[in-house]
């Protein structure tokens, strides 16, 4: 059931990076500083795509910086896929009629949480991606550190291996599905089993959770399948300083702010499937304030919201229409899209928790400035030209994003000790040819000059390939 939606997006506009930090209280006190989450973003948006990448960047303990590669790679070839789409999408757009070159707006919304229990530090990066066609596909990534040992853990590095918890724990997922069989597929179990114990995870407090991706174990309006397993009943099979760790943290609650829970959880409720937010309490999370008009309702950024009518605004923004306010005990209650829809706040709901991200305005960094601009290549010859205009442009994560995964890590320190800016202002690159040696190899001579003329022309030869069971070509030698 799964497909290849080529649908993507048009050029977007205005980037934005503002980290908030948070720190993790933890046993990591032994360090010598402590364990702490950044929020960075990732924003550009025009009216025919929004993409929103909003991400973690650790520090505090020895694995961080592995962790914020992986991250930062992710984020890099999630752009470079899409930006790739765009073109194919933009080439087709050419070739219709001018009536038919409507698309909906593409999307990309990626946020995370994240837990500690003692030492152990779970977080999870949740995106969403529309392409185009019926629905969007959301999918989770997790990653579990040891923050005093700096040990990643896999799933099976939690368990005594002595211990039948492979048996143990595919029988729980299996008794799971069996209570609600019209939920999932008929080869769900079946699939479980071909895992072979190696899943998918993060924990989340006192609880192991297991999950499977979109269609894989059910139809797509079932979501991303979580088993869930509390550490009490996995006594005897985890590992002691696992156990001892997550049997008595807590899983997180359903308001997050910045990642994690809010100290202080508020009410809501749904209505005709809509969830509805205390007003006062969620603006002043997010840093508003909040009036009150005996006339005119509740004041917020200009705006006033009446109870029982469904309009909402801001100064100078449009009416938008959405579920009218309701006051109940004097507490004026709001659809929760009101803060993305109106205010334009990062607040999400997924039907597991509220997510509320707060904006503290730092120096945006190059790495992320310019992966905005990378496109994977689909073809040797186009891998070619655009590591090559990456070189007499100085975009170092350009040049980066070409490359296999083993050159990146023998290129990265390099890159960075140039904050990703390649070269100098003199001398530079006026112009370069290419040769294509018809041997997967590509020829490339730069032409130098500096204020007072000509320098010397340089080569490089390029190994490009195309990627196992992929659709795009990558760098993965430089000769120079």
């Amino acid at each position: 059931m799964k497909k290849t939606l080529l649908f993507v997006m048009i050029a977007v506009m205005a980037l934005t990076l503002f980290p908030a930090v948070t720190g993790i209280s933890s046993a990591a006190a032994d360090s010598e500083s402590p364990v702490t989450v950044e929020t960075a973003k990732i924003e550009k948006t025009d009216d025919s795509c929004s993409i929103k990448i909003i991400y973690p960047v650790l520090s505090g303990f020895s694995s961080a910086d592995k962790i914020n590669d992986t991250l930062h790679n992710k984020n890099l070839d999630l752009i470079g896929f899409i930006r790739r789409e765009q073109a194919y999408l933009d080439d087709y757009r050419k070739e219709l009629p001018a009536e038919e070159k409507y698309f909906p707006q593409v999307a990309i919304d990626s946020s995370f949480d994240y837990n500690t229990s003692g030492n152990i530090l779970s977080l999870v990066t949740n995106t969403y991606e529309y392409l185009g066609g019926a629905h969007g596909m959301t999918t989770l990534q997790a990653y579990t550190v040891n923050t005093k040992t700096g040990e990643l853990y896999s799933f099976n590095s939690l368990f005594n291996q002595k211990s039948n918890y492979k048996k143990v724990i595919l029988d729980k997922i299996k008794a799971s599905i069996d209570k609600e069989k019209e939920w999932y597929f008929d080869e769900a179990k079946t699939f479980v089993d071909e895992a072979k114990g190696n899943y998918k995870f993060y924990i989340d407090g006192n609880r192991l959770v297991i999950y499977f991706g979109v269609y894989e174990l059910r139809p797509y309006a079932g979501g991303i399948s979580r088993f869930s397993i509390p550490a009490k009943e996995l006594k005897g099979l985890l590992k002691d300083d696992i156990y001892n760790q997550m049997v008595n943290a807590k899983p997180l609650e359903k308001i997050r702010l910045n990642g994690t829970s809010v100290k202080t959880q508020f009410k809501t409720y749904e209505k005709d499937y809509v969830l509805m937010v205390p007003l006062k309490t969620a603006a002043e999370i997010l840093g508003y304030k909040v009036g009150w008009n005996s006339k005119k309702g509740a004041s917020v950024a200009g705006g006033y919201i009446k109870n029982n009518v469904d309009t909402y605004y801001t100064t100078g923004s449009r009416k938008i229409k959405l579920t009218p306010a309701k006051i109940i005990g004097n507490v004026m209650y709001v659809p929760v899209a009101y803060f993305s829809e109106v205010l334009k706040e990062d607040v999400s709901y997924d039907g597991e928790g509220i997510r509320l991200f707060t904006k503290s305005t730092v120096t945006p960094s190059q790495f992320d400035l310019q992966s905005t601009e990378f496109v994977r290549a689909d073809s040797a010859k186009a891998c070619a030209d655009m590591y090559t205009k990456a070189v007499k442009e100085r975009k170092g994560v350009i040049q980066y994003g070409l490359m296999s995964p083993q050159l990146r890590t023998a290129k990265k320190a390099g890159f960075e000790e140039m904050n990703w800016v390649t070269g100098v202002s003199s001398p530079w690159v006026t112009s370069y040819n290419i040769k294509d040696n018809g041997n997967g190899t590509f020829k490339i001579t730069f032409h130098w000059a500096t204020s007072t003329g000509k320098s010397p022309d340089t080569i490089a030869t390029l190994t490009v390939s195309k990627v196992k069971d992929q659709e795009y070509y990558e760098i993965s030698a430089i000769k120079e």
